[in-house]
């Protein structure tokens, strides 16, 4: 995380401080007296002396000074790069003005982040105010190298800059020692040594007693990073954030993006990953203000990196791209290259492994060319990855020979060896060669800290996964059992911020799927008989990965998450507890997906009992559940593929679950997620629906936990229901720039825009009329972002959405649910957005497209808009897996709605729609991709409409009493009568 921190203080010359003493040489003076007028407000009084010194005089250096120190000040380089040549054009031998003047275009070069450019110029620098004896001037030319030559010629470069400073300071307090102090402490933290805070506290010190807020702000930030590279990051955050403010009152944007380039490197290491985003993105917006295009590449490759630990593979491809073509503008091979590698390590965590091959091997090329041995050791490791999960072990055993005799020449050669074990070990399990594997994994774990607990698991469970193969069964059981205790009790010794803090933690080791070895060994206990045991271990690992996304919600707030909030802890639920829970006439039907050619197994808990099935493996079932939702969603009917699946997924429970079971509860895994289960056919040749009423939740613990935590709703609750339908969607093709708008338009606009949703009005309309108690109903403009965050949801039983929704499955940036924009909000509702709500409803509907869908991460269940809404309260959540008709769907929403009235279940009322829509003909594309997320059990308090008054034919049949009428008063009128009030009255009487 530290490795670019010289880097990042490379800055802090931008502006040496504004002590003033007044023997210093008249050019500096100058110099400060633009920096002082920066800090102070003042820079129009000094401009406008100047530009009248520079109207008498076009030759005045004084002015000319002023003036292009104020222009690189304010960050108008161009004015500032224009002024400062001029002074150096006149001709004459150097003195102390001309020096100055290289300075400043060193720190214009340096604002840039051209190091060679702003190193050369500080060289020329320093021997002309030797020659000259301008000691001020040598001074804030070595100043200047303490930080070019940390980035070109690392710490050893630095500390040699350094030392010259030491000697040519003046003594005494002092701006300059002050600045000289707190650099001197930063680096010395870089090369870990511990006396480091004590320097960057006496520059502080010194800068503060001297009333410098710009150098003072600089040592601050000097100091938290010397306690952070230290380890000793409590006070990290609190330092920054006085640093902030001093650099902010002093209009230093320059540092200022520094500045919040680190600090999104402490939230990041501290797992507050929604906060690190926020404060890049503050390093984009000091970046535009500062002209700094090395922050901008900072900041990309920081957003990159964030993307990549959630899985937002094509975001972090975007963003490395950036990163790499802003490096290479300026001439930073070090950063491009950072970038490219890092671009190619994304390609090789998705599908194209080709494509991820091509990348890696230009890395390998790059780094053999500039003879970075450390680089090669890396990309041919990775290189060996690739050839795992093509199944290519022996060009994955000569990657990995290569990469080591690399590390060796580095010397690193025992180190690459520990390094390389793990992999040598997956390489010998791959090609069956057990004995070894079990030699070099237990061997590996041998020599792992204990504080690895993370990776121990992962090793241990490789470790069983030999034994299982072995046929040793018992043991791979105990080794799982014991592993996964050990990862238990550490999880539970950890407090609520550390708990969120694993939330995204990667167990490395190059595993393209960790769940890989239980899934394999889960597999083989089925087999032989284990089913009790092996549903327990499957329920251990669910409820882990269930913890982590619950507390994956909370760490991606921007704001942070309020002190003293509990972090989530999910328990797992045991097959007897769920045997005996389960309602009558349900089975839950819980599936390991399986992945490396494994088995995926499947669990059918009943009353009776738990039994377990193998069906085919995860890796070749995920095609043919892609095409069955592609052609389902174009309005095709894929019998075959349907039955196909359905004899694989359902077709070893159809014939042994009793006929009592009318209910499934499906705690789907990895790419059955997308799966629409009522649609798979049964060997009987129906359709799933047809016998089953189908749900889904995230796991049997959820279920169990729901089932004992019912609410207790009071005889005759009739709280309210919300209905929000055709949001105004005003200026949906213009730029937004509030949060992450520009992503979620990009994506909402390759999927068709943002077109109205006139139908989601009418439905809302429909909905709203089934409220038992008050309905609230929300169209167009008050249909919003704002309205839904601030609104009393705890207050309603029902709520139903009816508007755009974008779950892509590759990227969590790209997923959100439209309603409409305003009052600050740009519209677009994260999933994190939506587990901030407070909720305490029966039911939430979202009638959109791909609801139900999300990232699916090789067993880690979905991230989509469903699981946060059950995560914030809600005890039901029906959605949608794909494309919806915006009018199709009224008539299905209606018989839903229909069937909870009649007190009908949430999961049978839906099934009753369905099945509704079957026999009228409709294509499964209408109703298929509906689905129950949650408690499928849910009983809510809605009532059927009265039925409208048929205004049509009352008011027809008026006008035909009407007319009755006035012919027999004309009859009358012939025959004598002149009585019309008793006609009038005869003829109310007679309605």
């Amino acid at each position: 995380m530290h490795a670019a921190i010289p880097i990042i203080l490379l800055g802090l010359a931008l502006a040496p401080a504004a002590a003033r003493a007044q023997t210093s040489p008249e050019p500096r003076t100058v110099v400060q007296t633009a920096e002082r007028a920066m800090s102070d407000d003042s820079t129009g009084v000094v401009r406008a002396r100047w530009e009248a010194m520079l109207r008498r005089d076009s030759t005045d250096r004084v002015a000319m000074l002023g003036l292009a120190s104020l222009a690189r000040l304010e960050y108008d380089f161009p004015t500032a790069d224009r002024l400062f040549y001029r002074m150096l054009g006149r001709a004459g031998p150097a003195d102390p003005w001309r020096v100055q003047a290289r300075i400043g275009l060193y720190r214009v070069a340096l604002a840039a982040g051209n190091y060679l450019r702003a190193d050369s110029l500080l060289t020329i620098a320093v021997a002309d105010a030797r020659g000259l004896g301008d000691r001020g001037g040598e001074i804030d030319a070595l100043i200047g190298f303490s930080n070019t030559r940390s980035a070109l010629g690392g710490m050893d470069a630095s500390f040699a800059a350094l030392d010259t400073l030491a000697a040519v300071l003046p003594p005494g307090d002092g701006w300059e020692r002050a600045q000289y102090l707190c650099r001197l402490g930063l680096y010395r933290a870089v090369a870990s040594h511990g006396d480091a805070p004590t320097y960057t506290a006496r520059g502080t010190a010194m800068a503060r007693r001297l009333g410098e807020r710009r150098i003072t702000g600089h040592c601050l930030e000097a100091h938290a990073m010397a306690f952070s590279l230290l380890g000793r990051s409590d006070s990290v955050l609190g330092l920054l954030d006085q640093a902030e403010a001093l650099l902010r009152a002093t209009h230093d944007h320059s540092s200022l993006a520094r500045l919040a380039s680190r600090r999104s490197d402490e939230l990041q290491f501290v797992g507050r990953l929604g906060e690190a985003k926020a404060a890049l993105r503050m390093v984009l917006a000091e970046a535009e203000a500062s002209r700094n295009r090395e922050r901008f590449a900072y900041a990309y490759g920081g957003l990159g990196m964030l993307a990549l630990r959630v899985n937002d593979l094509p975001t972090a491809m975007e963003q490395f791209h950036r990163a790499e073509a802003l490096y290479d503008s300026l001439g930073q091979r070090n950063g491009a290259r950072i970038a490219r590698s890092n671009r190619a390590w994304v390609l090789s965590m998705g599908d194209d492994i080709s494509a991820a091959r091509t990348a890696l091997d230009s890395v390998l090329a790059e780094s053999q060319e500039t003879g970075r041995l450390e680089d090669e050791f890396l990309a041919r490791q990775q290189l060996a990855r690739l050839a795992m999960r093509e199944g290519k072990w022996a060009d994955a055993a000569d990657q990995l020979d290569a990469g080591e005799r690399a590390a060796r020449e580095h010397s690193r050669g025992a180190e690459a060896r520990a390094d390389l074990a793990y992999d040598r070990a997956r390489v010998s399990l791959g090609r069956g060669d057990l004995a070894t594997a079990e030699r070099l994994f237990s061997g590996f774990l041998a020599r792992l800290a204990p504080d690895r607990h993370l990776h121990r698991h992962l090793t241990r469970m490789r470790l069983a996964e030999v034994w299982a193969r072995r046929g040793d069964l018992a043991r791979a059981e105990r080794q799982m059992t014991d592993a996964g205790r050990e990862l238990e009790r550490w999880r539970a010794s950890l407090g609520e911020d550390e708990l969120r803090r694993y939330a995204f933690a990667a167990t490395g080791l190059g595993e393209n799927d960790p769940q890989a070895p239980a899934a394999r060994v889960l597999g083989l206990l089925a087999g032989a008989g284990r089913a009790e045991a092996a549903f327990a271990l499957a329920e251990q690992r669910r409820a882990r990965s269930l913890t982590d996304r619950l507390n994956q919600a909370d760490v991606l707030r921007e704001e942070g998450v309020a002190a003293g909030t509990r972090a989530h802890r999910t328990r797992p639920a045991t097959a007897a507890e769920l045997a005996a829970a389960l309602p009558a006439g349900t089975a839950l039907l819980e599936y390991m997906a399986g992945s490396e050619g494994a088995p995926t197994t499947l669990f059918a808990v009943t009353r009776a009992g738990v039994r377990a099935y193998l069906v085919p493996s995860a890796d070749s079932l995920a095609a043919p559940v892609r095409r069955l939702v592609a052609l389902l969603e174009d309005g095709a009917e894929p019998e075959a593929i349907a039955r196909s699946l359905g004899t694989a997924l359902l077709g070893p429970v159809a014939d042994s679950l009793p006929p009592e079971v009318t209910r499934l509860l499906v705690v789907p895994d990895g790419p059955l997620h997308r799966v629409p289960f009522d649609v798979l056919r049964l060997p009987d040749g129906r359709a799933a629906v047809e016998r089953w009423a189908i749900g889904t939740v995230p796991s049997a613990g959820v279920a169990l936990a729901l089932w004992e935590h019912r609410r207790a709703r009071p005889p005759g609750d009739t709280a309210g229901l919300l209905a929000v339908g055709d949001p105004e969607f005003p200026g949906e093709r213009t730029a937004v720039a509030t949060r992450d708008a520009q992503i979620y338009r990009s994506a909402f606009d390759a999927e068709g825009g943002l077109a109205r949703l006139a139908g989601s009005g009418e439905e809302a309309r429909t909905v709203a009329r089934y409220a038992s108690g008050a309905a609230e109903l929300r169209l167009r403009s008050a249909a919003s972002e704002r309205w839904l965050k601030q609104a009393p949801l705890q207050h309603y039983r029902v709520i139903h959405l009816a508007t755009h929704a974008l779950v892509d499955e590759s990227s969590l940036a790209r997923t959100a649910l439209a309603l409409a924009p305003g009052d600050g909000e740009d519209g677009f509702v994260s999933p994190a957005d939506l587990a901030r709500l407070r909720l305490d409803a029966d039911l939430v509907v979202l009638s959109a497209c791909r609801t139900a869908g999300g990232v699916t991460i090789a067993g880690e269940g979905m991230e989509g808009l469903t699981a946060p809404l059950v995560e914030a309260g809600a005890r039901s959540v029906v959605a949608t897996q794909w494309r919806i008709g915006d009018r199709s769907t009224v008539r299905l929403v209606g018989d839903f709605y229909s069937g909870l009235a009649r007190g009908l279940p949430v999961v049978d009322a839906l099934r009753e729609a369905k099945l509704r829509a079957i026999r009228r003909g409709a294509p499964a594309s209408e109703w298929a991709g509906f689905t129950v997320v949650g408690d499928p059990l849910a009983r809510v308090a809605v009532r059927a409409p009265r039925r409208p008054t048929p205004w049509p034919m009352v008011t027809a049949g008026l006008l035909l009493l009407a007319g009755g009428a006035y012919l027999g008063l004309r009859r009358r009128g012939r025959s004598g009568e002149r009585g019309p009030g008793r006609g009038v009255s005869a003829t109310t009487h007679q309605r």
